[in-house]
Order: C-alpha cells, then structure tokens, then sequence
C-alpha cells in the first residue's frame, strides 16, 4: 500500500471530479496513444547525406554507352524512413545493323574500234569498184568490138562477168577490214594483195560453179580460158587499187580513234593518280 499525502490525494480528487460523469480519466499513456492513432502521420524526410545522394545519382543515370530501361530502386532508409527513388525511363533503342557500302572499281575507258566505219567505208569502196571495173570493162569491149557504152556493154552490167567480182570485193574488202580494225595504212596496203588474189581466184571458181553446175553458159568453162581473160584480170587489178585508197581512208580514221583512246587513258590515269593523292596512296587503279 502506497503513501499518499493528503495534498496529493486532494488534487487528484478534484481532476475526477471536474471531469464530470460523461469524461473518463485518461491516463498519461493512454493519452499519447489515442495521440499517434488520431493524429495523421506527418513525417519530415531527414536530410540525405552525401553518400546517399551519390548512390542516387549513379541509379538514376545510367551509363549513355549501353541503352537500358531503368526500374525503380529503393534507397537505404534514412533516419527509419526508406525514400524511393524513380529515374527517368530511358526509351530501348533497336541496334541498327551496320550497313556494308560496295564501290565499284574505276572502270577504265572502253577501247574504240574502227569496224563499225570501216564496213561502212567497204561499201562505199565496194561502189568505187562496181564503176571503175564497169569502166574498164567498157574499154575492153571497145578494143575488141568497137562498142563504147553500146548494147553490148548493157548486156555485160547484167552478167556473172560484173556481179561476181563486185560481190567477191565487196565481201573480201569487209573481212579485211574487220581484221585489221585500226591498222595502218601499211597494213591495207598488204591487204590489198591478198584481196586481188582472192577476187582473181573467187572470180574464176564462181564462174566455172555457174557456166558447169547451174550451166549457166552454153560452152563449157575451162580454168585456163578463165584465168587469162582479161576481165578477171581486170577486176584482180582493180581490186587492188580500189582497196588501197579505201583502205587509206580507214586507216585514217583509225588513227585518230587511237589518238582519242591513248587521252581516254591518259585522262583516267590522271584522275586515278589524283583520286590515289587524295587518299594517302591508297586509291585503287584498274588495270588496263
């Protein structure tokens, strides 16, 4: 039993009584426990030390090198009161794949040819011979009958004896020509030979084919009589001369078409050398 001294015991009376009938007497404890349940909770973050604040740093940035999606990361409590930390997302990019970029080699200037104008130069040379060898042949038939450009010339332009040599030129000057492309003139000039040869030997293999096998002439053709009439040596002679001067014209032409491929290369080595300047040495030249 404890000791309670009167004035105590008074003042402790009193409280009860002024609380009145409907109030009861709430203890000390009691009081600051209805305080915390009653009271909303109001709590005042501590301040974040250095250490913390680094820590927070480093979570919500992450590093630019590697794209990620950042979650929420709870900071270490401070003071009993744990603060969350939400770093702005970063939005995941798809690695874009490395593209590889071809370049084509420098293509060097096509080489010109010269058969394309010398054919067609044959054809005009193919006509030179067509008149000079109708001409001679007029001469012929002057000598020996006294017919200069007469009946008997007409019926000459209308024979085997004209229309085989012109065609055997005409297609031996081709064949040449597409031998020799852009040969010099020299080379025409020994061309030249081997086409008289081959419009001599042509002219009397064709003839003997059409007066024999298709009996295109009512005696028979001999190989002798033919290889010394003297319109086959005529169209051999002209031939030759025919093709020398024709081929004088392609050989021409064929010149300056070497004169502009040899600038061609030139031009494209100069623009290689200065692509290879650019580079430190190390552009790429095609081959020729």
């Amino acid at each position: 039993m404890s000791d309670v001294t009167p004035s105590k015991a008074n003042d402790t009376t009193e409280d009860v009584v002024d609380a009145g009938p409907d109030q009861t007497l709430e203890t000390p404890a009691e009081e600051s426990v209805s305080a915390e349940k009653s009271a909303p909770e109001l709590i005042e973050p501590e301040p974040v030390s250095a250490d913390t604040a680094a820590v927070q740093s480093a979570v919500a940035e992450p590093a630019a090198s590697e794209p990620v999606i950042a979650e929420p990361v709870a900071a270490a409590p401070v003071g009993g009161v744990a603060s969350v930390v939400v770093p702005a997302a970063v939005a995941a990019t798809s690695a874009v794949p490395a593209q590889q970029l071809y370049v084509a080699p420098p293509v060097p200037p096509k080489k010109r040819g010269n058969r394309g104008i010398g054919v067609l130069l044959s054809f005009v040379g193919g006509v030179l011979f067509a008149g000079l060898y109708g001409v001679v042949s007029a001469l012929i038939l002057d000598l020996r009958e006294g017919d200069l450009f007469g009946p008997d010339f007409v019926s000459f332009l209308g024979s085997a004896f004209f229309w085989v040599p012109v065609a055997t030129f005409l297609v031996g000057l081709i064949l040449l020509v597409l031998v020799l492309n852009r040969a010099g003139w020299w080379a025409h000039v020994f061309g030249s030979l081997i086409l008289a040869i081959a419009v001599y030997f042509g002219m009397i293999g064709l003839l003997l084919l059409i007066g024999n096998v298709f009996h295109g002439s009512p005696t028979v053709v001999t190989f002798g009589a033919l290889a010394v009439n003297p319109w086959v040596i005529a169209a051999a002679v002209v031939a030759r001369e025919v093709s020398i001067w024709t081929g004088l014209g392609i050989a021409a032409r064929g010149r300056r078409v070497k004169a502009r491929n040899i600038e061609a290369r030139a031009s494209f080595d100069r623009e290689q050398g200065a692509l290879r300047a650019d580079h430190g040495g190390f552009g790429t030249v095609a081959g020729a």
